[in-house]
């Protein structure tokens, strides 16, 4: 069986792969980490909702809630 995991974009570079994510280098030079799940049903797909972007800030983490509430922690 082939697979193909369609994430890159123009300028973008696989930095690492696990059996937990794929780690995503962007041409803005932000990293994302993609979740693998393994669903039983379907096989190996990627997370979208989950995704970690490792980017430029204060050292502060930001999360979007279900409802499109942002909470900052510093």
């Amino acid at each position: 069986m082939n697979m193909h995991i369609g994430v890159l974009k123009e300028g973008d570079e696989v930095l690492s792969v696990s059996k937990e994510f794929i780690a995503v280098r962007r041409k803005s030079h932000e990293v994302d980490l993609i979740p693998l799940v393994d669903d039983p049903k379907f096989g190996l797909r990627i997370e979208t909702g989950k995704i970690v972007t490792i980017g430029f800030g204060e050292n502060e983490v930001s999360v979007e809630t279900e409802n499109g509430d942002l909470v900052t922690n510093f």
